[in-house]
């Protein structure tokens, strides 16, 4: 057990030379003189993350001295300085000799490209291999881009020349893709199993969102620098971050339900939560599931240290973890970080009560100087009586003493304490303020006109609108955006290698922005608008919901000076639909849908907009419309050729002279001759690509859905946002999946475009329509979770191939009839997707919405009913499996390494139970299960093996005994119609039948 601190020095905290005498003795006599890296432990290797926390603690009290200047201390203030300023240099160059891996890394995110998570500390060289450690997080490399900018706010200027400014502009692009790039954590193991595998962690997305933000427009130069030396960000990745960490808070990670590393995030440094419920929500998590008393432990079931943890084994054998339920490690470091975050929000007796906590387990040196030990473990003879009585034993210190990470943070935690510094000081960017909720941004509207009739419809109404050739700016598509960006980006690639090919998103706030270059004005109109770019934006109504979206989208996600300016060209298709005329009537009004919007003149919009400066311009050139777009550019993708032999076997007949005698036929006509023959041969030939692009132009003038859709298919066309749209959907920590039983495949991370496409055309063999219906569906549902997600609740993973043949079934009555589906408008599909997740009925009949229809929904919407999952694991252990039509989950080693509310338990339960083909009987053994669940224990006897097919089949025998139902009709998988279209509730109810027969046979 450790000695009491010396009196002697706790009572010289009100000094400002105690907390030098503190940092001298714990990190500055182990600063390296040479590189001045600082170890993790004096004579180790140098973390950049433990290092980058030491230079904050460095920091914090340069500034403490510089508030309290004088003759005897300023020697003190400009060690200090020097010292921070030698350590963030140190890192600097090793991250720079590493350059080379910084190009690799942001061409393909692959882990062995990385750079290095430690360094030797005498040279700042590598001393593991590429391969022999966790080296890819994502926090560390953000925290020193976080730390970097801080300081540099601080009037402390770091970088010293150009190459160090591209090669900060470098590590922006290294880590403006955390939000979808796994990484090994914080813990440097990924999972909590130790296996190397990779995971998306909110520690690691949320200081990427915080480095992001802080050092977007930062001048490295400081004061005394110029346009060359300001660091640009691209505008979207720190609000999708800010998504993916709504989306997973308050949970640590795919496979940790909560993660103490989150507290950096929360709080300071990052303050990385916009949220105030889900700040407190998280906060309160973490508390109520790691807080011990000696600090947090890190994640539930955590063996690292621990008494029962082989010392000689990194990774931990399938099932061990359970062992260490109770006995995991606890941290001080996590009630260091919640004494700072106490100071952060002025709560200074809550402050006083942890700084107490805190000082209560630290370990005096020789001196009598407090050292923050790394952990508190569990001794191997006080282990079974601490699971017996959690908190009830002794622990011991354990691990580096001091732990420097935490050491760093003792200091800066004590500055503030005594009023040495203040919060602003360390946070002269004001990232604490994160939380504070900016008013909604006022979305600035510019209507332009495509001809003289365009300019005359919007003249008769008032609405302001100028012609494309009087304007003081010149438009551009969104591709030339792209381009534009990879210009800014140029400048690092000419130093590091930094590969700034690699293919940008288009984004809404990218589309958004004014580009300026020399004396020159572009504005870009939104993706969508474009006719050309995929059929269902031809659909005027689909333009509108897209408008609202983005318009939505703008005013809460801006985050830039000035306001956000959407460009819409009037075209005479527009003009002609009443349904523009309505739209464009409300948008006068100022305010749509709790948006405020402002009409306004093209000299308005461009002298109150952001606007983002160039260093250079890619060629354009002016289309007839008056649009530019990239010179001699086209759009790269497969020829239909290859489209068609990936989807059919190509046969060398040609059949073009037959397709021609068409040519004064009907739309229709043309479609079934073309029908006709691939019905005869069972292909489309390669010769008739022209006849087809004609084909599917006609049938875009006369709206002839069903042509359009199959000819858009044929043709290999791409929707332009696809990649966005997947994007958008996987990020809210949800999977998509293609195909149906032994052939689904599953999408949990954001695939390259190619991948995708690849995806869609594998799965699209059985009918080469939903080449162009998959992607539709994957559009509206984008648009749908941007607009509402808590419609997805209970849907972890959407399963396509389901999701379409309901939509068949709603418009035809066969799950397996696309032909319906594929005539509707794309608004009308739209439409019916949204009701169908909100629980509504389709239009197409009028059809009674059913109980049976009710569980065909949610079976193929994949949704699961509040607390399931909690549900099934209590059930799970209490017995050794469950079994599911032939389908046993077993609770070893399930239950044993994985925890109720973790996203891997739930994706485990999913991959299970989406082994029932039918939605309907799915839905059904999910209620047996909840039933189960809840009597679990009242029960006498619980099985080895929980046959959930003998309990669903009593109750079905029990219900037609009851209901005298002699004659049922035509059942599905044994079970009748009637039994499906009987409610689960009430005395009669399923779940009333399902509880008689669990009596009966368990109890």
């Amino acid at each position: 057990m450790k000695k009491s601190l010396s009196s002697e020095f706790s009572t010289f905290q009100e000094d400002l030379l105690y907390w030098y005498a503190v940092a001298k003795r714990t990190i500055i006599e182990i600063q390296h003189p040479v590189t001045g890296l600082i170890p993790a432990h004096p004579g180790g290797d140098t973390w950049v993350r433990d290092c980058t926390y030491a230079i904050h603690s460095l920091w914090a009290l340069s500034l403490a001295f510089e508030k309290q200047l004088s003759e005897s201390n300023l020697s003190l203030h400009h060690e200090l300085k020097f010292r921070t300023l030698k350590g963030m240099r140190g890192l600097l160059q090793a991250l720079m000799n590493q350059k080379d891996k910084v190009m690799k890394f942001n061409a393909r995110q692959s882990h062995l490209d990385c750079l290095h998570a430690k360094y030797e500390t005498s040279t700042g060289r590598p001393v593991v291999g590429d391969g022999e450690w966790g080296h890819l997080q994502l926090d560390a490399t953000s925290l020193f881009v976080l730390t970097l900018a801080q300081i540099t706010s601080s009037g402390l200027v770091i970088v010293q020349s150009l190459s160090e400014i591209d090669f900060i502009q470098s590590l922006v692009l290294y880590i403006h893709y955390a939000y979808r790039t796994p990484d090994f954590g914080v813990y440097e193991r990924g999972d909590k199993n130790n296996r190397g595998i990779r995971e998306l962690s909110a520690c690691s997305v949320g200081m990427a969102k915080s480095a992001l933000v802080a050092i977007r427009d930062l001048n490295l130069f400081g004061a005394q620098g110029g346009a060359r030396s300001v660091i640009c960000v691209p505008p979207d990745m720190s609000r999708q971050c800010n998504r993916v960490i709504q989306a997973i808070l308050p949970r640590g990670s795919k496979s940790k339900e909560f993660d103490s590393s989150v507290w950096s995030i929360i709080t300071y440094p990052a303050f990385a939560v916009e949220n105030e419920e889900l700040l407190n929500l998280t906060k309160e998590s973490l508390k109520k599931n790691l807080e011990g008393n000696y600090g947090y432990k890190r994640f539930l079931l955590d063996g690292y240290k621990t008494a029962l943890e082989d010392k000689f084994r990194l990774h931990y054998d399938l099932g061990e973890l359970r062992n260490f339920e109770g006995i995991e490690c606890e941290w001080p470091i996590y009630f260091i970080y919640e004494w700072i975050d106490e100071l952060f929000c002025k709560n200074s007796e809550k402050a006083l009560a942890m700084q107490a906590k805190v000082e209560k387990l630290m370990v005096p040196d020789e001196d009598g100087y407090p050292l923050v030990p790394e952990f508190y473990f569990v001794p191997s003879e006080r282990v079974e009586a601490e699971k017996l009585s959690n908190g009830s034993q002794v622990r011991l210190c354990g691990g580096k003493i001091p732990f420097v990470w935490a050491q760093s943070l003792y200091i800066v935690a004590g500055l503030l304490q005594h009023d040495f510094i203040s919060t602003s000081d360390i946070d002269p960017l004001n990232r604490r303020l994160s939380m504070i909720k900016k008013p909604a941004s006022i979305v600035q509207i510019v209507l332009l006109s495509d001809n003289k009739d365009c300019q005359l419809f919007a003249d008769e109404r008032n609405i302001p609108c100028t012609p494309v050739c009087n304007i003081d700016f010149k438009i551009i598509t969104p591709k030339v955006v792209v381009e534009m960006w990879k210009e800014l980006g140029l400048r690092s690639s000419r130093d590091t290698g930094a590969d700034s090919s690699n293919p940008q998103r288009v984004s809404s706030l990218r589309t958004s922005i004014v580009y300026q270059y020399k004396d020159q004005f572009f504005a870009s109109l939104p993706e969508y608008s474009l006719l050309a770019s995929f059929y269902n934006n031809l659909d005027n109504e689909i333009f509108i919901q897209k408008t609202i979206a983005r318009l939505s989208y703008l005013s809460s996600q801006w985050c830039f000076p000035g306001r956000p300016m959407l460009t819409i060209l009037l075209t005479p298709e527009r003009c002609a639909e009443e349904s523009t005329v309505r739209f464009l009537d409300t948008l006068k009004s100022g305010s749509f849908q709790g948006v405020q919007v402002k009409l306004c003149s093209t000299q308005t919009a461009l002298s109150t907009s952001f606007k983002q400066f160039l260093p250079s311009l890619p060629n354009l050139v002016k289309k007839d419309n008056g649009v530019y777009t990239l010179a001699a550019s086209t759009i790269k993708g497969r020829k239909i050729s290859t489209a068609v032999r990936m989807n059919f076997e190509v046969t060398s007949k040609n059949l073009k002279d037959e397709f021609i005698k068409l040519q004064g036929s009907s739309t229709e006509e043309k479609w079934n001759q073309l029908n006709m023959i691939f019905n005869e041969i069972g292909c489309i030939p390669d010769s008739l690509a022209e006849q087809i692009e004609d084909l599917y132009r006609r049938a875009l003038a006369d709206r002839c859905w069903h042509v359009v859709r199959h000819c858009s298919s044929l043709l290999f066309k791409v929707h332009p946002s696809i990649s966005e749209s997947v994007l958008h959907i996987l990020i809210t920590q949800r999977q998509i999946s293609f195909g149906e039983g032994h052939s689904e495949e599953t999408i949990s991370q954001p695939p390259s475009h190619i991948e995708f496409l690849d995806f869609i055309t594998r799965h699209s063999k059985k009918c080469y329509v939903l080449f162009s219906v998959y992607q539709e569906v994957l559009n509206y549902l984008s648009q749908i979770i941007q607009k509402n997600v808590s419609l997805f609740k209970g849907i972890l993973r959407v399963r396509l191939d389901l999701l379409v043949k309901l939509i068949a079934k709603e418009t035809s009555g066969d799950e397996n009839d696309f032909d319906k589906m594929c005539s509707l408008r794309p608004i009308e599909l739209y439409q019916l997707i949204y009701r169908l997740l909100s629980g509504g009925v389709s239009t197409c009949d009028d059809e009674q919405l059913t109980w049976e229809r009710i569980r065909y929904i949610d079976g193929s919407l994949n949704r699961l009913p509040k607390n399931f999952h909690h549900s099934l694991y209590s059930l799970l252990n209490a017995t050794s499996g469950i079994n599911l039509d032939g389908n046993v989950i077993r609770s070893f080693p399930l239950i044993n390494e994985m925890t109720a509310g973790e996203p891997q338990f739930a994706i485990s339960i999913s991959n299970w139970l989406d082994k029932i083909p039918q939605p309907q009987l799915r839905q059904l053994y999910v209620e047996t299960m909840m039933i189960l669940g809840s009597l679990q224990k009242m029960l006498k006897r619980v099985p080895d093996i929980i046959e959930l097919h003998a309990i669903l089949f009593q109750a079905h025998e029990t219900f037609l005994q009851e209901c005298s139902i002699f004659d049922p009709d035509a059942s599905l998988s044994g079970i009748s119609r009637e039994f499906y279209l009987t409610p689960p509730t009430g005395q009669f109810g399923t779940l009333s039948y399902l509880a008689k027969s669990i009596s009966q046979l368990y109890y």
